[in-house]
């Protein structure tokens, strides 16, 4: 079974209320006001039995322009509109308005309902029918069936039930498997069970007990209930028109414009990247920096129109923009949108979001132009290498999922075949998929090389630089896992070596220059005078920036003791070994002994003891040292 959603379109008085009456036997004017004024305010809800598609739900909107803007927070999630347009009056202004507004949303089937024929003779309707024809050409309507009807007498009723089920059976279902998203249209209270909204779930699916979010707000709650048509079920669909029983929610906390979907499934944005049309029937131009209403899903906000491709979008043109919102959305890529002047107000276009999260832009630029060109392509796996390739670095996949409609396996099947291609690489770290562009891996992977050949030239007798060093000095957008996955494919393909922290180019090789081999042999006669263990303060005063003394350390030369002290490897070695054949033979030694047997300082003997307590070679009791396995062996 299909879930699909018909709603009504056309001017005040037409007999858009009745005609759903006729259909379904429901009155959709349900306030007061409606009622007294004989006149659609708000939206209105029904609901019929198709015979080709079970059950389907109307949507009645207002067709008095003072409430445009409620008739634009029902036209998300129609799949197919009835047109209706009275035989007694013909097209009017707000038959033309809401015609552009289909078409700019992407409604693509539809009926022509010519209501009140049974006031007007056969020649005035046929005068209509032309007029209607003459308003319909280039648009979706162009080939739609204009079906004559009397609400009152009930003449031409069931033919337009026939002819609703034939167009309802060309209409693809929407797909339940997507994320899950219901634009709310009406929020209020019921005695004894609480907050309820309702809406069109546009993608996905909800069950009860499921955990939402209330979107742009970002706030967490648990659905309680769910009603389609006024059923109690478990789950509601796609395409299905639902009322939703929010446990714990207030009604102040909702409102219509917000969104509902499953947790962290949508960005709240205030910039959108869109791909805008003006209509070519306007008496307006859209100035770069125009502010305007724009509307999508049931939201309206206003926001600052910013022009990519020229200073002016004259009627009939259209242009990628940003649109800078002054309130926050929730959307998704794909999402269609109004924007109406509004002093006075007046509907001058609309269009698609190519990107709900997009970064700051400036207009005439070419690069950015090109991104939208990409975006706004039919193929699949042209729009999504668009978005990675303008993350300049890595993006994670579930940053992805938030800005398209998709399930998971789409786009990570999707994602798979840019991968294949080499459009795209792939780097996993705990388990997640990080992605980036092959050119920008390359240019990313370029400035890692030019960082380290700039250390070397700069540090010419170290190892490398630290891979934290490097991190923060080339201010890579990725985690530090991912950048040692970067660092691990480099090496892997012969780019550079990784010895423990230090990080090097591929074969380098640190030799001494003269003035360093100068200063490099002074060290070495230090080690020759008195007794073979020089302060390191000693050596720093020929080695000023420290570059040799760290050369000695890593080339295993020499090694620094408690910071203060230099000795060279092999004399270390020597005096460790003195140390261990005393301590066999005399069991213990004190600080005193320690410098007759080492042949220098109180002081040093004090620091190198301090160093085999360290090295677990000796252990201090009281003012003696006795060999660690000694003590063990007690």
């Amino acid at each position: 079974m299909r879930n699909l959603i018909i709603g009504t379109a056309g001017h005040i008085d037409h007999g858009k209320t009745s005609l759903i009456k006729a259909l379904t036997g429901i009155e959709t004017d349900r306030l007061k006001e409606e009622k007294a004024r004989g006149i659609t305010i708000d939206l209105g809800f029904s609901f019929f039995e198709s015979q080709s598609s079970g059950q389907i739900g109307v949507i009645d909107v207002p067709g008095h322009e003072k409430f445009l803007n409620n008739m634009l927070s029902g036209v998300v999630g129609m799949d197919m509109i009835l047109l209706v347009v009275a035989a007694d009056e013909g097209v009017m202004p707000q038959t033309v308005e809401h015609l552009n507004i289909l078409e700019l949303i992407g409604v693509k089937k539809g009926i022509i309902v010519m209501t009140k024929v049974d006031m007007v003779d056969d020649d005035m309707q046929m005068l209509v029918a032309e007029d209607i024809q003459d308003h319909i050409n280039h648009t979706f309507l162009e080939s739609a069936d204009i079906v004559k009807v009397s609400s009152v007498t009930g003449k031409g009723i069931d033919s337009l039930k026939q002819k609703i089920d034939q167009v309802l059976k060309t209409i693809p279902a929407r797909n339940e498997f997507y994320q899950a998203r219901m634009p709310i249209d009406r929020v209020f209270t019921l005695k004894g069970i609480g907050t309820v909204v309702t809406g069109t779930v546009i993608e996905g699916s909800f069950e009860i007990n499921d955990e939402i979010c209330i979107y742009p707000d970002k706030i967490g709650y648990r659905i309680r209930n769910i009603q389609v048509h006024g059923q109690n079920t478990t789950k509601t669909v796609a395409g299905q028109r639902t009322a939703i029983n929010i446990a714990s929610a207030a009604k102040h906390e909702l409102s219509r414009g917000q969104v509902i979907a499953k947790r962290d499934s949508l960005f709240s944005t205030k910039r959108l990247d869109v791909e805008l049309i003006h209509l070519k029937d306007s008496h307006r131009i859209i100035k770069n920096g125009s502010r305007v209403h724009m509307f999508t899903g049931t939201a309206e906000t206003l926001a600052t129109v910013i022009l990519f491709e020229r200073a002016e979008l004259m009627p009939g043109d259209s242009s990628y923009a940003q649109l800078r919102l002054e309130d926050p959305l929730a959307v998704k890529f794909g999402d269609k949108f109004i924007i109406r002047f509004y002093s006075p107000l007046e509907t001058v276009g609309g269009g698609t979001i190519l990107d709900p999260y997009p970064l700051r832009k400036k207009p005439m630029s070419k690069e950015q132009i090109f991104s939208c060109q990409q975006k706004s392509s039919s193929n699949k796996l042209t729009v999504l290498h668009a978005f990675i390739k303008e993350q300049r670095e890595f993006v994670e996949r579930d940053f992805l999922h938030k800005l398209f409609p998709w399930d998971m396996d789409t786009l990570t099947s999707s994602i798979g075949h840019l991968v294949k291609l080499e459009k795209v690489m792939l780097i996993e770290d705990n388990d997640k998929p990080y992605y980036i562009d092959k050119t920008n891996y390359n240019q990313l992977r370029d400035k890692l090389l030019d960082e380290i050949k700039k250390y070397h030239l700069a540090n010419n007798l170290r190892p490398g630089i630290n891979k934290e060093t490097l991190y923060k000095n080339t201010q890579i957008s990725a985690s530090s896992g991912v950048f040692n996955k970067i660092l691990n494919h480099m090496k892997t393909k012969g780019e550079i070596e990784q010895i423990n922290e230090y990080v090097a180019l591929f074969g380098f090789e640190r030799i001494l220059s003269g003035s360093q081999l100068k200063i490099y042999t002074s060290i070495n006669a230090l080690f020759s005078q008195d007794d073979g263990i020089v302060k390191k303060e000693s050596i720093q005063e020929l080695d000023r920036e420290n570059a040799l003394l760290d050369y000695m350390v890593y080339n295993k030369e020499v090694e620094v003791i408690n910071n203060e002290l230099v000795i060279q490897n092999n004399y270390l070695n020597t005096l460790t070994n003195k140390l261990k054949e005393y301590l066999d033979i005399n069991n213990e030694m004190t600080a005193a002994e320690a410098r007759d047997l080492f042949n220098t300082s109180r002081k040093k003997a004090i620091i190198l003891l301090e160093y085999f307590d360290m090295k677990k070679i000796t252990k201090r009791e009281g003012d003696s040292r006795k060999l660690c396995n000694k003590i063990l062996e007690r």
